[in-house]
C-alpha cells in the first residue's frame, strides 16, 4: 500500500479502534482519497 497520510493513518486507527471490518474500512479510505 502506498505511504499513508498521518491524517488517513489515523482514520484508519480510528476505525481498527471500533472493530470495523477491513472491507467497511477499504470502502471509508476510497470514499477519502
Amino acid at each position: 500500500m502506498a505511504e499513508l497520510s498521518p491524517l488517513r493513518r489515523r482514520m484508519i486507527e480510528d476505525m481498527t479502534i471500533r472493530n470495523l471490518s477491513p472491507a467497511t474500512q477499504r470502502s471509508y479510505v476510497h470514499a477519502v482519497a
